[in-house]
């Protein structure tokens, strides 16, 4: 893969990556206690703006990518074993993303719970597959 496309990946996922973990750490471990029991942290807002934001660049991203990667190393059989987990999770990804936006009570709930594990882990698939070129 080229530089060129190397250098936004990195970039763009990084800060996805970042801003989720960042946001699951407020979430889950830094809730203040208000009068009616738990509330929001008040950085958590402005690292959701941040992160639908960033996540937009990388499903045009994830489309670059296919067209400009995964096509051609698809066609060789180049590294399917670590690229399909990977672009598994990426398309699980975008899906639970879009479903956190526009879904209410179960759906939501379990959508959360897949993108939260998902994003959080799926550095690591990325790491490995990037570090055996």
């Amino acid at each position: 893969m080229s530089p060129l496309l190397r250098a936004p990946i990195y970039v763009i996922f990084g800060a996805l990556w970042f801003s989720g973990c960042f946001w699951l750490g407020l979430h889950f471990l830094f809730e203040p206690v208000g009068e009616f029991g738990r509330v929001p942290h008040p950085a958590e807002h402005g690292l959701m703006v941040v992160h639908g934001a960033v996540a937009v660049a990388g499903v045009f991203l994830l489309g670059w990518m296919t067209a400009a990667h995964v096509v051609e190393r698809w066609r060789r059989g180049r590294r399917l074993w670590s690229g399909i987990p990977v672009a598994a999770v990426g398309g699980l990804l975008v899906v639970s993303g879009y479903l956190l936006y526009y879904s209410i009570d179960r759906l939501h709930e379990m959508a959360s719970a897949v993108h939260e594990v998902l994003g959080a882990a799926g550095i690591v698939l990325a790491l490995i597959h990037w570090r055996g070129r």
